[in-house]
């Protein structure tokens, strides 16, 4: 009897998939930081892993929307906070939170990670509005710019979830760098000619950071004594395929930011603690399973897939490095219980 309670609990861990917990903390275990490499005030860790963790190969926003297999539009008459996305081709096709589309009635971005199914029909997908000016149809559809909102725009959005504060921080942000735009558009910033000379600067010092490794599967991004953001992908050809989009998004933050002060030992303990966060599992119009990452030094989510992740990000708060590395109140950050 014994043998048989024993074979049926191994088959049934076989045929069980893993939980998006169990996803997450694979990967963050399978991790290790790699060397910092700086430019300016921008100073980058790349996460390598230890192995192999996903073959599993996807077409992204841009490469689809090439192929011409992509339709975006207004939701009816229009929605502030949502869109629909069509997918006819025959592949999935990963949206990662951030990505701007342009045109319909206002410029929007992504609320969060979709993974769109092949022939999908009209799927809903919540969206930011990134242009406060504009209520106006300029094209019956929207079309990808091929740009992450800044990442200050990003985090906001992730931390607060609010529209509101989306906007306050478009504008905020257009008024450190000295931009204007008529409608507000976060796009602005991009098309500014004196902040698109440093951005692509940075751009093209930190361009092969995807190749330091075959393993190198992400990044942890900071300036001054501010981690800004962490994002870690399914494998490195995404990584790769994203690289262009997150590296200009990085650099806005860095041009108004500070020399960077942060160790590899920082962020290794930061990785360490992001594995004590709190995750919740909740609904996605597009396969696989969305969680929230939630912890009293930051938010992030993470979309998973066939039981690995596709994406994952992380904003922390600031003021989590003190004069003594990472603070040991968040190094000893415990599971919050449901």
């Amino acid at each position: 009897m014994k043998k048989l309670l024993l074979l049926f609990f191994v088959l049934a861990m076989c045929v069980y998939p893993k939980g998006e917990e169990d996803a997450i903390e694979n990967y963050l275990d399978k991790v290790k930081v790699g060397k910092a490499i700086e430019y300016k005030n921008l100073r980058i860790f790349p996460i390598i892993a230890m192995k192999i963790l996903s073959t599993q190969s996807y077409v992204t926003l841009d490469q689809a929307s090439d192929k011409g297999w992509l339709k975006i539009k207004e939701v009816g008459s229009g929605q502030v906070n949502s869109v629909e996305i069509k997918n006819n081709g025959k592949k999935p096709v990963f949206a990662m939170t951030g990505e701007m589309i342009s045109g319909a009635k206002q410029d929007r971005m992504l609320n969060q990670d979709v993974l769109l199914p092949p022939n999908s029909g009209w799927i809903r997908v919540p969206v930011y509005c990134v242009e406060h000016g504009r209520w106006t149809q300029v094209t019956p559809e929207f079309k990808s710019e091929k740009l992450l909102v800044p990442n200050a725009v990003r985090k906001k959005a992730k931390i607060s979830e609010s529209q509101s504060e989306v906007w306050d921080e478009i504008a905020a942000g257009q008024n450190r760098l000295g931009i204007a735009s008529g409608t507000g558009t976060v796009i602005a910033n991009y098309e500014d000619k004196d902040v698109k000379e440093k951005v692509n600067e940075y751009a093209k010092k930190f361009e092969k950071v995807p190749s330091v490794s075959k393993l190198c599967i992400g990044v942890v991004v900071t300036t001054g004594n501010r981690i800004i953001c962490f994002d870690m992908f399914a494998n490195n050809g995404l990584f790769n395929k994203l690289w262009k989009k997150l590296i200009k998004s990085y650099a806005m933050d860095a041009i108004s930011g500070e020399k960077g002060i942060i160790e590899k030992d920082d962020i290794e303990n930061f990785i360490e603690a992001l594995e004590q966060a709190n995750y919740v599992s909740t609904g996605t119009p597009g396969l696989g399973k969305l969680v929230k990452i939630e912890s009293d030094f930051g938010k992030g989510s993470a979309l998973i897939y066939k039981s690995a992740i596709v994406h994952m990000d992380f904003f922390p708060q600031d003021g989590i490095i003190d004069d003594g590395g990472l603070r040991l109140d968040i190094r000893r950050n415990q599971r919050l219980e449901d």
